[in-house]
C-alpha cells in the first residue's frame, strides 16, 4: 500500500499576528516547507517541496492509500487546506499523535516519544526555527523539518513492528498499544537514509 508520512514548517507573513486571544493564528500561517516519506517513489524517498510547489504535494497525496503525520490533522492540514481544492482530511489519515492519545489519555509530545522509543529527540525548540524562514535560512528549516519526518517515520515502523511505543515520564516507563494504518507487511520501509531536495 502506498503511503506518504509528512510534517510542515510555517510561516506567518508580514505584519500578521502570530497569535489571536492568546491562540497561535493557525488561519494566518503559510506553508514555508514540507517534508515527506513517499513510499513508493524510488522503493520510498524523503523530499522536501517548498511552498511554490505545494501542488505537487498535494498531487501526491491524492495517491496515497493513507497519509501519515504527529499532529497533523489539526495543524498540518489545516495550514496545507488553504492551498488545496480538496478536503485533506477525507483523505485515509493516521495521526500518530491521536492514536497515542487514545490509550494514553492526553497528547504526548513528539520529542518526549522519540526519547523514550529511539533515544534520540527533535533537533531545535519551536522557538528556535519559528524565524528561520524571515531570516531566510531555508536550508536548516528545510532539515528541522525533514529530521521529524524522519523521527516520525521510525516511530511508525516501531507500531507496525511492535504494536505498541513506550511513554516514560517522572514516575514510570509504560507501553502505549496503538493500532498501526492497515498497510501490507511489504511496505515496513528503510528509514536509515535521508535525500532532501530543496
Amino acid at each position: 500500500m502506498n503511503y506518504i508520512t509528512y510534517d510542515i514548517e510555517t510561516y506567518f507573513p508580514e505584519g500578521v499576528a502570530d497569535r489571536v486571544g492568546g491562540k497561535l493564528n493557525v488561519d494566518a500561517m503559510k506553508v514555508a516547507v514540507i517534508g515527506a516519506f513517499v513510499s513508493w517513489v524510488d522503493g520510498g524517498i524523503y523530499v522536501a517541496f517548498l511552498e511554490e510547489n505545494v501542488g505537487e504535494f498535494l498531487e501526491l497525496m491524492k495517491s496515497a492509500d493513507c497519509v501519515i503525520g504527529y499532529n497533523h490533522i489539526w495543524f498540518d492540514n489545516a495550514v496545507l487546506a488553504k492551498y488545496a481544492d480538496f478536503d485533506l482530511n477525507k483523505l485515509p489519515n493516521w495521526d500518530l499523535m491521536l492514536e497515542v492519545e487514545k490509550n494514553l489519555g492526553f497528547k504526548a509530545k513528539l520529542d518526549d516519544l522519540c526519547k523514550s522509543n529511539l533515544g534520540t529527540q527533535k533537533t531545535e525548540s519551536f522557538e528556535t526555527y519559528r524565524h528561520y524562514h524571515r531570516d531566510g535560512k531555508m536550508y536548516e528549516l528545510t532539515d528541522y523539518c525533514m529530521h521529524d519526518v524522519l523521527l516520525t517515520e521510525k516511530l511508525h515502523q516501531l507500531v507496525l513492528k511492535n504494536g505498541f511505543l513506550l511513554y516514560s515520564d517522572a514516575f514510570k516507563s509504560r507501553q502505549i498499544a496503538v493500532s498501526p494504518p492497515v498497510l501490507s507487511g511489504d511496505q515496513q520501509m528503510e528509514t536509515d537514509k535521508t535525500e532532501t531536495l530543496l
